[in-house]
């Protein structure tokens, strides 16, 4: 009984010091460095109970540290209109929405901490009936797992080719390393997903 209470009060006590983390912390270096270390308490929590405390810990600080990443506002160009992209596509008005992947990519492909990157996608979007919502969802993988989620916004797009930038700001404690950031691209009809890669020197 005492052991499940402590862990209950431990619990609340880290929530309480990520909250305070994520409103009072602007700049990476504190708010990452406060993450990561509640992020290797949890994590040791998470360990503990598996019968796997260092591993656990290790977890922790790995997903307390990503979430320092920075990301900044995305920034959305329409490359091509609705009769260029449709052109492109052959496509005609009884096919109705046609949501298409055009391209993924990272720049700079390597990075060292603290560096910024650009995370851009690029895909065509047909027969919206003028305009729609459009969600775009960006996470952080490494080895095909979730280091992070990076962010979720939506969007009002009309039909044609749009590239969808994001800026991120690589933790200056994530392990060299290479990563991967998985795109999402949603509709209430369609979705698509887009993968790049870069490397943490």
């Amino acid at each position: 009984m005492m052991k499940k209470t402590a862990v209950t009060c431990l619990t609340v006590l880290l929530t309480g010091a990520l909250l305070l983390s994520l409103t009072g912390c602007e700049t990476y270096g504190q708010a990452g460095g406060l993450g990561a270390g509640v992020g290797a308490l949890a994590g040791g929590i998470i360990g503990h109970q598996s019968g796997r405390a260092l591993e656990g810990a290790a977890i922790g600080a790995a997903l307390g540290a990503a979430t320092g990443l920075i990301a900044h506002d995305i920034k959305a160009k329409k490359m091509r209109s609705r009769e260029e992209t449709a052109a492109a596509y052959n496509y005609q008005n009884a096919q109705g929405e046609m949501l298409t992947l055009e391209r993924a990519e990272i720049l700079p492909a390597t990075a060292r901490p603290g560096e910024m990157i650009d995370s851009s996608i690029q895909y065509a979007l047909l027969g919206t009936g003028g305009a729609i919502q459009v969600s775009e969802q960006r996470s952080l993988l490494q080895n095909g797992g979730v280091v992070a989620d990076l962010s979720s916004q939506s969007f009002t797009r009309e039909d044609g080719t749009w590239v969808s930038t994001q800026p991120f700001r690589v933790p200056s404690d994530l392990a060299p390393g290479n990563y991967t950031i998985l795109t999402t691209v949603r509709t209430s009809r369609s979705a698509i997903s887009g993968q790049a890669s870069f490397s943490v020197l």
